[in-house]
Formats: C-alpha cells, sequence, structure tokens
C-alpha cells in the first residue's frame, strides 16, 4: 500500500473530528444524524476504520458538507463550539479547571464585556488579517462566528472563530457575553 492510500484513513478521521467539534455534536449527536453507529464513528475518527463512499456521503451529508471537505488535507476550522465543562479538564485542590482556548503565539488582546438585546444583530466587517475572537456567553443566548459558520451558545458555552472577515453576534434572548479579541503581533518599528 503507498504512503497515500495509509494516510487516508487518518485523514479522514482528523477531517471528522474537526468538523464535528466545529458543530459542536458529539459522536452520539452525529450518530444519530447519520444512522451509523459510534462505533463506526469512532474507528472513523481513530484513522483505523474503512469507511465506504457511502458511509462518508452520509456524513458528509449530516454536517451539510461535500464529500471532498473529508478527503482533503486538513485546515485549521474557522469556528469551533466549545460547549460548557468539555474542554481539557486540569484539577484543582479546590475544583477543576478547563482550558478552553491555549495559544503561544505573540498576540495583542483585548476583552470585551457585551451586553445584547434579545432579537438583536450586530455584523462587524472584519479586523486585521489573522484577528481571532473568543465569546464566552456568560448569560442568555446568542449566535456568534463569521457571517454564514454561525454557532449558537448558552450560558456557560464557548465559540472561538476567525475574525478577519464579516462576522456576527445574535442574541436569542437578551445575552451577556465576555470577547476576546486576539489580534497578530504589531510589527517592530524600524
Amino acid at each position: 500500500m503507498d504512503d497515500d492510500a495509509q494516510q487516508l484513513g487518518p485523514r479522514i478521521g482528523a477531517a471528522l473530528r474537526t468538523h464535528r467539534h466545529a458543530r459542536g455534536l458529539s459522536v452520539a449527536d452525529l450518530a444519530r444524524a447519520t444512522g451509523l453507529s459510534k462505533t463506526i464513528l469512532g474507528r472513523i475518527e481513530s484513522g483505523v476504520g474503512n469507511p465506504s463512499v457511502q458511509t462518508l456521503f452520509s456524513i458528509a451529508r449530516a454536517l451539510d458538507l461535500p464529500l471532498g471537505a473529508l478527503l482533503e488535507e486538513p485546515a485549521a476550522p474557522r469556528v469551533r463550539a466549545i460547549p460548557r465543562g468539555t474542554g481539557d479538564a486540569l484539577a484543582l485542590t479546590c475544583g477543576h479547571a478547563f482550558v478552553l482556548h491555549a495559544d503561544g503565539r505573540p498576540r495583542r488582546c483585548e476583552l470585551f464585556d457585551l451586553e445584547l438585546a434579545g432579537g438583536q444583530d450586530h455584523v462587524s466587517t472584519g479586523h486585521l488579517a489573522g484577528t481571532e475572537e473568543v465569546v464566552v456567553c456568560v448569560r442568555g443566548t446568542l449566535r456568534c462566528g463569521p457571517v454564514g459558520e454561525e454557532v449558537a451558545l448558552r450560558a456557560g458555552d464557548t465559540a472561538w472563530f476567525v475574525a478577519d472577515g464579516p462576522h456576527r453576534y445574535a442574541a436569542g434572548r437578551d445575552a451577556r457575553a465576555l470577547n476576546w479579541i486576539s489580534y497578530p503581533a504589531a510589527a517592530p518599528a524600524s
């Protein structure tokens, strides 16, 4: 078997996991949407399954993706939903902490406390190239993310997204959110 064929299973698995996470779906959610078992989906995600084209079409349809999105080289998602309590868990002596987002790149950051009236919709034209946002819903419900790729948040949920193009914040009910905007590091003065 050539190297490309050996890489296909893990590449499909990584793409499936990335797109499932980006939509905030559990394996059980995707199993219900596709009619496939959690075991089959788990094997595909782990890169050891050998899915048929029909299986891949079912998965792509449930994720509202073209089949090619599961076969192409992996790319970083532009938006990621992080439901409350699903980050990497860290034990504390007084409880626990969940890592919602970690980034080691040099950046400039701003933190905003957003108050959004129910039914209101704000569209931003975008920030500098490479800008990212993390939005933590503290109260109410809202949808946010790049226009056309918004994710739904309830109190306690977090979203991460690329914010260098048009993006939206839309409150379903009166909402409060913390909005961390991370800009690329400024170029050194010459």
